[in-house]
């Protein structure tokens, strides 16, 4: 029997998403973060995303990741 799993990985969510979309999220949680443009890039493509980032992310999408 298949376990269902609730969280995916913030890396598959967010490269499912349109530019809009991608945009909106970036936008809304680097005003959240006051973090620079290229950190942003550095931890979406490393996953080096901190849990209160993860949070924050979950917060602004309305999903859940796993880290």
């Amino acid at each position: 029997m298949r376990k269902k799993f609730d969280k995916m990985a913030f890396a598959v969510y967010y490269n499912a998403l349109t530019e809009d979309e991608k945009r909106k999220v970036r936008d809304e949680f680097l005003s959240a973060t006051e973090l620079s443009y290229p950190s942003w890039y550095t931890k979406r493509s490393r996953g080096t995303f901190k849990p209160l980032e993860l949070k924050l992310l979950e917060k602004i999408t309305g999903r859940n990741f796993s880290v």
